[in-house]
C-alpha cells in the first residue's frame, strides 16, 4: 500500500508540482504580493496597540494622550495598508520582469504608470486610497503582468531607443523604457476611457466582478479552503512548498478579506471574513503546514529513542516559529507514507473546528491584525481576535493535533527504539 502511495506521488502529484511551482506568473503574484506583507505587519502593529483588549487601557491612554489619540495611530494604519496595492504593482512588475532578464525597475514603474492611468480620482483630483489598497489588488495584478509581458517583448525584440556605449548605463536605460511606457501608458489610457464610455464604472469595478467575486467565493467559504488545505498538504508530502502554490492564486483574495476585516474593526461594525491570510497563520498552520507543531510536543514529552531525542534539540525550536523543514525532511514527513495520513488529516480537522468555533461566534473572528506567521502559538491567537479565547482554540487544536498524530508518531518512535536495541545488543554479543 505504502509503495503505491509513493508511486502515485512521485508520478501524479510530484510533476504538477513542479509545473505550477515554477509557473512564472504564479511566481511573480506570490513574491510581489510578498514585498507589501513587511508594511502590512507595521500596520498592525499600530492598530494593535490602538485596541489592546485590556480593561481600562482605552480611557487610561486617552487621559495622557488625549481622546483622539488613536486617530493619530490610525496615520501609521492607514498609511500602511492603504498603499497595499501600489507595493504590489510595482513588485510585481518587477518580479516578472527579473524573472525574464530584462529592467525589473523600468517595468515596474512603468506599471504603477498604467495602473495609475486606470484608476479613476476623487472629486477633488485626488487619488483615491481606497483603491491604492486592497481593493485594488486585483487591477494592480492584471496591470503589473499585462504592461510587462509588452515591455519584455518590446525589450526582447528589439524595439527600443538605443544610445551610444558612452551614456551612463542609467539615462541609456531610460530610452530603452521609452516605448514601452509610451505604448503602455497609451493602451491603458484608452481601456479607461472605452470603460467609461461603456458606463460599467471603471475598471476596478469590472475587474472585481470577473476575479474578485469567484476568487472570494470560492476561497472565503469553507469548502474552499478546505481544498486550499488539502492541496497545501498532498504537494508538501512530495517535498512541494504546498502553501505557496496556493498563495500564488489566492493570496491577493486572502490579503483583501484581511483588510476587510481591519476597516470593520477600526470602524466597529461586525467582522465580515472568517478565512483570511491570518486565520491560516494562527490557527491551522501552527508550527508551519501539517499541525507540525503536534509532532514537536510529542518529541519533547513523548520519546524514547535517541534519534527521536537528538531530533527534538533540532528541530523543536524553529517549529515553534513556524519553520518546519527540520522535522519535514529529518522526521521525515516528506515521502513518508505513514505519516501521510495525520499530516493531511490535522490541518482538515483543526480548520473545520476553527472555522465552526468562528462561524457559531464562539471564538471571534479576526480583526483584520497581520500576525507573522512565524509568532509562536498562544500568543498569536490572542493578538488575532483581540481574546483570550483565540488562545484557547489554538491550545484546543494542539490538543487535537496531538492526539491525531499520536498512534503514527509512536510507531515510528517505537520503530526506532527496537532498531537502536537491536544493534545495541549486536554489538554486546
Amino acid at each position: 500500500m505504502g509503495n503505491k502511495i509513493s508511486k502515485f506521488m512521485n508520478e501524479k502529484v510530484l510533476p504538477l508540482g513542479m509545473k505550477i511551482g515554477g509557473q512564472r506568473h504564479l511566481l511573480a503574484i506570490r513574491d510581489g504580493m510578498a514585498a507589501s506583507i513587511p508594511l502590512i505587519i507595521v500596520g498592525s502593529i499600530f492598530l494593535i496597540i490602538g485596541n489592546l483588549p485590556i480593561p481600562g487601557y482605552t480611557e487610561f491612554v486617552a487621559g495622557i494622550f488625549g481622546a483622539d489619540w488613536t486617530v493619530k495611530l490610525d496615520y501609521a494604519v492607514n498609511a500602511t495598508f492603504s498603499i497595499m496595492a501600489l507595493i504590489c504593482v510595482f513588485a510585481i512588475s518587477n518580479s516578472l520582469a527579473n524573472k525574464y532578464s530584462v529592467d525589473g525597475v523600468s517595468a515596474g514603474f512603468i506599471s504603477l504608470a498604467a495602473f495609475l492611468v486606470v484608476t479613476p480620482l476623487t472629486a477633488d483630483g485626488g487619488i483615491p486610497l481606497a483603491y491604492m489598497g486592497s481593493k485594488g489588488l486585483f487591477v494592480a495584478i492584471v496591470v503589473s503582468l499585462v504592461s510587462t509581458e509588452i515591455f519584455r517583448f518590446m525589450v526582447q525584440k528589439d524595439i527600443v531607443i538605443k544610445m551610444p556605449e558612452n551614456v551612463p548605463p542609467a539615462v541609456s536605460k531610460s530610452f530603452v523604457a521609452l516605448i514601452p511606457s509610451i505604448l503602455t501608458v497609451t493602451l491603458f489610457w484608452v481601456i479607461r476611457l472605452i470603460v467609461e464610455a461603456t458606463g460599467f464604472g471603471n475598471i476596478h469595478e469590472i475587474i472585481a466582478v470577473i476575479l474578485g467575486g469567484p476568487l472570494s467565493y470560492l476561497g472565503g467559504g469553507y469548502v474552499g479552503g478546505l481544498v486550499a488545505i488539502l492541496i497545501t498538504s498532498l504537494f508538501w508530502t512530495v517535498g512541494i512548498h504546498g502553501w505557496d502554490l496556493v498563495l500564488s492564486v489566492m493570496q491577493p483574495t486572502y490579503m483583501l478579506m484581511l483588510d476587510q476585516n481591519r476597516v470593520a474593526f477600526q470602524a466597529g461594525a461586525e467582522i465580515p471574513n472568517i478565512i483570511n491570510y491570518s486565520f491560516y497563520n494562527v490557527f491551522v498552520w501552527m508550527g508551519g503546514s501539517g499541525v507540525l507543531i503536534a509532532i514537536a510536543v510529542l518529541l519533547i514529552l513523548r520519546s524514547r529513542s535517541r534519534q527521536m531525542k537528538e531530533l527534538a534539540k533540532i528541530a523543536v525550536p524553529p517549529t515553534v516559529f513556524g519553520v518546519n523543514e527540520p522535522l519535514m525532511f529529518g522526521f521525515p514527513i516528506v515521502m513518508n507514507p505513514i505519516m501521510i495520513i495525520p499530516y493531511v488529516l490535522a490541518p482538515v480537522v483543526v480548520f473545520t473546528i476553527s472555522y465552526a468555533a468562528m462561524y457559531f461566534k464562539i471564538v471571534p473572528m479576526t480583526n483584520g491584525v497581520m500576525v507573522p506567521w512565524t509568532m509562536p502559538p498562544l500568543i498569536g491567537g490572542y493578538l488575532a481576535t483581540g481574546s483570550i479565547k483565540g488562545t484557547l482554540l489554538q491550545l484546543v487544536n494542539i490538543i487535537i493535533s496531538v492526539a491525531i498524530y499520536y498512534p503514527f508518531f509512536k510507531i515510528a518512535d517505537d520503530t526506532a527504539y527496537a532498531i537502536e536495541n537491536k544493534k545495541t545488543s549486536a554489538i554486546d554479543a
